[in-house]
């Protein structure tokens, strides 16, 4: 699809966009190319995917050196002719969340209760032990049942012990038995598991090699795999996957998130409704899900880096970089931050969908705003920036007007790295930029689509009068009101800085993050 200038047009799921993200695309000026590539910043950022070609279903864990260990499913889904080079769980180290290197297998050899794959391994350290819950499946040659292995180490770097099957289909009237995730509560050990069958909690025995089945229930329907749970601010919150996962490119993964008072349950999604309600045939509110180049984001695990931020770290697809593992599309290894509304719900990757750039985790680099909705107004005539006509399409003209309460006139304000904003209009979903990337004096203010260009990039600048002046990052000028006008309707344009009136601008902080069911910040 193209605009009337012959540009490629690209609407916000067709590229990608972080809270904490600094994104550039493949042009300086104009619109993107439909290729859209990162700026490189070793210093501050890095670049999804982490690690390939092949690394789904991650767990992650920290030791107490400080060095984080991620496990990862390796299979062989063809028929048999690769068996050798299945990977028996392959692991990763690093030292700062996004650098990882291969270590080895968690395994010496292939444990024998059933022979088939591994897969969608949980890692934790409990009393003591590296502790590792395993599903074991047959593969779509064998025969066999499903179930949950128990594994543990003295190292986080094995090679684990396999103690055998602790949970089986044969065990229990739901099925679905791979795919655990491990919970301590009060010193209790559970385990949470399940995949298209419900998902269910139950009790383990204390050396965790067997299971209490008067404690057994459910706690999410027939919609869900990939289970992980994580506390914060008295919620317990189950991230959860659905769709399929394993399609190539076609698959229709997602996450969604439910939380809960209670380890038990009910564990209810942003809507209201109650994640047992959700099967086949419905699908509840999604976290985290496609853009144009990532597919199929799903059945991750939650890290907490040094400055106390989450990071969720999950498997996709990139559609421009396609490894392939018996001649199927490889899934590789995703992170992104977590940030967290004021009403306590998690918000993944800022718009969710897998960001291509990111802050690092761990690092300090943030902004003179905090990220929310603000009203911005000019110092010269007091009036606010808003959208012409409160129109919603590309290229819709950026002017100032009186206050009239339109969201039109609020703007989510959103730090990508780097001393960089977006700032996106509240009614139209369309990002401040400026006119075909123009770097001249005097180019117009317009609204767009969010496609990652540096003409969509504003720096904040403090003034030191409280008032701040927004520089764009491609051209280098500031948004100014066309001839110092206090007039309502007066174009607003961009042009090199003087240091009057009409080019400072406050900020009027309206509210923080609010995400929609549309995956609007508001």
């Amino acid at each position: 699809m193209t605009d009337s200038h012959g540009k490629r047009r690209f609407d916000r799921r067709s590229v990608l966009k972080v809270i904490g993200t600094g994104i550039a695309g493949t042009a300086a000026a104009g619109r993107a190319s439909e290729t859209v590539s990162a700026t490189t910043d070793g210093s501050t950022h890095y670049h999804n995917e982490l690690y390939g070609p092949h690394f789904p279903d991650p767990t992650i864990h920290r030791d107490d050196s400080g060095t984080w260990w991620a496990y990862g499913t390796n299979m062989d889904r063809s028929d048999g002719s690769n068996d050798s080079e299945e990977l028996l769980i392959p692991i990763l180290r690093s030292d700062n969340l996004h650098e990882w290197t291969y270590v080895g297998e968690a395994f010496d050899s292939r444990p024998g209760w059933t022979y088939g794959s591994i897969w969608a391994p949980d890692i934790h350290y409990y009393d003591g032990e590296w502790v590792m819950f395993y599903s074991l499946s047959p593969r779509p040659w064998e025969s066999g049942e499903f179930g949950i292995g128990l594994a543990k180490s003295d190292t986080p770097d094995g090679p684990f012990t396999d103690y055998g099957q602790i949970l089986g289909d044969n065990d229990h009237e739901g099925g679905g038995s791979i795919d655990g995730y491990f919970v301590e509560h009060d010193g209790t050990p559970y385990l949470f598991w399940g995949s298209f069958q419900g998902i269910y909690v139950t009790e383990l025995t204390a050396d965790l090699q067997d299971w209490k089945p008067s404690t057994l229930q459910q706690v999410a329907g027939q919609a869900y795999e990939g289970t992980c749970v994580f506390r914060r601010n008295g919620y317990w919150y189950l991230f959860v996957a659905t769709g399929t996962c394993c399609d190539g490119y076609s698959s229709t993964y997602e996450v969604e998130v439910g939380r809960s008072q209670s380890l038990f349950g009910p564990y209810t999604d942003p809507s209201g409704t109650d994640m047992l309600n959700y099967d086949a045939n419905n699908a509840g509110v999604a976290q985290l899900t496609a853009n144009s180049r990532f597919a199929a984001p799903g059945h991750g695990d939650i890290a907490t880096d040094d400055n106390g931020r989450d990071w969720f770290v999950y498997h996709a697809y990139d559609r421009n970089d396609q490894e392939y593992v018996d001649d199927v599309p490889a899934r590789q290894f995703f992170l992104d931050r977590v940030e967290w509304t004021e009403d306590d719900w998690p918000l993944i990757a800022g718009d969710k969908t897998p960001s291509l750039q990111s802050v690092e985790p761990n690092a300090n680099d943030t902004g003179v705003l905090d990220d929310g909705i603000y009203r911005i107004a000019n110092e010269n005539s007091g009036k606010l920036l808003e959208v012409a006509d409160a129109g919603t399409a590309d290229g819709d003209n950026v002017r100032q007007w009186s206050n009239s309460g339109c969201a039109c006139q609020r703007w989510w304000v959103e730090y990508v790295g780097g001393g960089e904003y977006r700032i996106v209009n509240q009614n139209s979903n369309r990002a401040l930029d400026v006119t075909d990337g123009s770097t001249a004096n005097g180019a117009s203010l317009q609204q767009w689509g969010w496609w990652t260009g540096p003409s969509q990039k504003w720096e904040i600048v403090e003034n030191g009068d409280g008032t701040y002046r927004l520089r764009n990052v491609n051209s280098g000028k500031v948004a100014d009101v066309l001839n110092a006008s206090t007039e309502d309707g007066a174009d607003v344009v961009q042009y090199d800085w003087t240091g009057d009136a009409n080019q400072r601008w406050s900020f009027d902080f309206v509210k923080t993050v609010q995400p929609a069911d549309d995956g609007r910040p508001w």
